[in-house]
């Protein structure tokens, strides 16, 4: 970018390259990993590639009618707002044209986004400046988080996949300073889920983070929200719902729901049932936390967004999984902070983190009538992530204690 390298660190560069390649096709790896231990789980209990009418749940039967096109049913094509998420049904469709199945259409898309997504995560943490021990077990905790990859290999006909990647690619490309291509992450994003739309207000906030004018950020939000919301519009006008999209029905039905369960799962699904480990990582210094979501305020209140997508929306899980891309990089801010403060070896910590997640995971059910929807407490997964949170807190003052000793 502007002027030519110098000549002496061209071996550098070139050994920067390798390492960089190196650093990717483990990613890969670690994504084509993570996805075949999903796909192992559900298949174990499902078969492989498995059918619509297996799964406990209702919404994939409208993207499926919409793949079919001409031959599908237009009472289930014209729902809203499932009749406005046009792209992957669009893709499925075109691929069942040249001699695929719907189903395995689905799945492909699926599972091609799904490593999208992780792979991304990857790339993003390094830019953040995480090492390759903290990755790895970022992309393992997030492999073992049920809302954002085993589910969609359970529900695999669905759209969240698709955006979830997207979300998580302009995440990246904001880190980078590629407007252009944020550009048009956020014009497909308007064809695949209306929840892309968490990330303008990110843009907004990371611009203002960045030093920015108030009215510049605004302007850079503005000039890319722009284009992506006319489409937006332009779907909602040309696709005609067969029933009137109620948001103010879904929203009481959603907040009836979630006051009438608060003490019984509500509490749990939206903390520790849809995010494991990382809820206590977070936490695992209380009194910093201000300061760090001060630091970070894009990233804070960009999950505090998320979260208030819950509002319209009974699933706690699947929605959640949008605030991964911010959630992840706080926790390994934490853990690193652990391991720089009580000096413990780093690999019997991280493995730790790991299996506690897989405690999370093998505990979370899912191929249960209304488990999108009502997740039970685990209290397995409850007392060890307490029990877990306590022994860092024991090891942090000890280590405190012994750095005010004097000499």
């Amino acid at each position: 970018m502007g002027g030519s390298a110098p000549q002496t660190p061209r071996v550098s560069c070139t050994i920067r390259r390798v390492t960089r390649s190196a650093d990717a096709r483990l990613g890969v790896l670690l994504a084509v990993m993570v996805l075949g231990l999903n796909v192992l789980a559900v298949s174990s209990r499902l078969g492989f590639l498995h059918k619509p009418n297996q799964v406990k749940e209702y919404d994939h039967r409208r993207y499926i009618e919409m793949a079919r096109g001409a031959e599908g049913r237009p009472a289930l094509q014209k729902e809203p707002p499932y009749c406005f998420r046009l792209a992957v049904p669009a893709l499925v469709r075109g691929l069942s044209r040249l001699g695929m199945s719907v189903n395995a259409g689905f799945f492909l898309v699926t599972n091609a986004v799904l490593c999208g997504f992780l792979l991304v995560l990857w790339l993003h943490l390094r830019d953040l400046g995480f090492d390759s021990s903290l990755r790895v077990t970022a992309l393992l905790v997030v492999g073992f988080t049920q809302g954002a990859v085993r589910w969609f290999e359970y529900q695999y006909w669905m759209t969240d996949p698709a955006a979830l990647f997207l979300v998580m690619l302009a995440f990246f490309l904001v880190e980078r300073g590629k407007a252009g291509a944020l550009l048009g992450v956020s014009l497909l994003g308007a064809f695949v889920r209306e929840t892309y739309v968490l990330v303008y207000p990110y843009v907004f906030l990371r611009e203002l983070c960045a030093g920015r004018p108030l009215l510049q950020a605004a302007g850079r939000m503005a000039a890319l929200a722009a284009l992506p919301f006319a489409i937006l519009v332009a779907i909602r006008r040309l696709v005609a719902p067969n029933q009137p999209d109620d948001f103010v029905s879904a929203i009481v039905d959603s907040m009836t729901f979630r006051f009438n369960h608060l003490l019984d799962n509500q509490l749990y699904v939206v903390t520790l049932g849809a995010f494991g480990v990382l809820v206590p990582l977070v936490l695992l210094f209380p009194s910093r936390l201000h300061g760090l979501a001060r630091r970070n305020f894009d990233r804070a209140l960009y999950v505090l967004s998320v979260y208030a997508t819950l509002v319209i929306s009974n699933n706690s899980e699947r929605p959640l999984a949008y605030a991964l891309p911010a959630l992840v990089p706080a926790a390994l801010w934490c853990l690193r902070a652990f391991l720089d403060e009580t000096r413990l070896p780093a690999l019997p910590v991280l493995a730790a983190v790991v299996a506690l997640q897989a405690v999370f995971w093998t505990g979370q059910r899912w191929a249960e009538m209304g488990m999108s929807i009502y997740q039970p407490v685990n209290w397995t997964t409850v007392a060890a992530l307490a029990a877990a949170w306590l022994a860092a807190q024991a090891v942090l003052s000890r280590s405190r204690r012994r750095s005010s000793a004097p000499e």
